[in-house]
């Protein structure tokens, strides 16, 4: 019980960029609202919606103490993830995209296992869902049981090597996998001291994932399937990408490389993130867009001629496992509405 009151005192800041969501904000801030650990803070940026989004959030304002609202004028969902953390005020960060779901008992279980442990974040599960059948999928899981968590301390060479499902399996890694998404993930929020989301820019959040697994001493991971990430077909990964959006990802994926050779991991995952390459090539239609494709190429090229024989060899080996698996996801999870 001891144990039980401490981590309930732990307040949590949950920041929730809002962009024309009134169709979907609803049951994300409800499910927030209705967390078994009621010890939190809501912060709901309204990023210069058009559509009475700013007036919803309002309206939550008011019937909730817990809800804080900040309106600002359109920036991007970086700009909002910052101007969140700004006003946060809690031991613990979080955050949710305004159209996805956080089981009842999700901060419960990540506050939980992070007060157990000691450890600087705590992340669970997510459940890959169309949009139609959310709610009634969380509902069917609100009474699942606890399942199991590890501890571990290789938070960043986690990130960059256990990413492929084979390989998870294979080696029994699953609960070391995580990715560079914000959701599901519960921070102590000291490890965004000195550190904001580069703002205006796609893949803002691989940007800094190295930053802050570099920070970490330990984390825990549980095998719970807590978040909800609903899956529609008008999201933004769902739509016809530029020049500028891959290249935001090229640059976002050569920060988190040359993280990784100084930290001396081999930097798997952002291998595979400058693949992206053959993608923005294509995309290419302008003499600008081309100037910016032929930046990219050189940035890549230098950063890959510091690799190992034996890294690159690793790198490409996992890249064709890993592009193989995504082929399946795109043609299966991705169509779910």
């Amino acid at each position: 019980m001891r144990a039980e009151r401490t981590a309930q005192r732990l307040l949590v800041s949950v920041i929730v960029p809002v962009y024309n969501s009134g169709a979907h904000l609803l049951p994300c801030v409800r499910s927030i609202l209705e967390q078994t650990h009621e010890n939190l803070e809501l912060i709901l940026v309204d990023d210069g919606s058009t559509d009475g989004s700013g007036a919803l959030c309002d309206a939550f304002a008011e019937e909730d103490e817990r809800v804080r609202v900040r309106h600002q004028a359109n920036g991007g969902i970086a700009s909002a993830q910052n101007t969140g953390l700004d006003a946060a005020t809690g031991d613990l960060i979080t955050f949710c995209d305004n159209d996805d779901l956080m089981a009842p008992r999700m901060l419960e279980r990540l506050v939980g296992l992070i007060e157990s442990s000691e450890a600087d974040m705590s992340c669970c599960r997510w459940r890959n869902v169309g949009a139609s059948q959310g709610e009634a999928e969380m509902r069917r899981h609100s009474d699942d049981p606890f399942g199991t968590s590890i501890v571990f301390s290789d938070a960043a060479e986690a990130y960059q090597t256990v990413f492929s499902v084979a390989v998870r399996r294979v080696l029994r890694v699953e609960l070391k996998y995580f990715s560079e998404a914000n959701w599901g993930k519960l921070y102590r929020s000291h490890l965004f001291d000195g550190v904001r989301f580069p703002e205006g820019r796609y893949a803002q959040d691989v940007a800094v994932a190295m930053t802050l697994y570099e920070r970490m001493s330990t984390v825990v991971s549980c095998s719970d399937a807590l978040y909800y990430w609903l899956q529609r077909g008008d999201s933004v990964s769902h739509a016809v990408k530029s020049t500028g959006y891959y290249s935001d990802i090229v640059s976002a994926h050569l920060v988190s490389f040359d993280t990784a050779l100084r930290m001396g991991i081999t930097p798997a995952r952002a291998y595979c993130g400058l693949k992206t390459l053959r993608l923005e090539r294509r995309s290419v239609k302008t003499t600008q867009e081309q100037a910016t494709y032929d930046g990219d190429v050189a940035a890549v090229r230098a950063r890959l001629a510091q690799l190992t024989l034996g890294q690159r060899m690793l790198c490409q080996l996992l890249y064709l496992q890993r592009a193989i698996e995504v082929q399946v996801y795109n043609r299966t999870v991705h169509r779910r509405r």
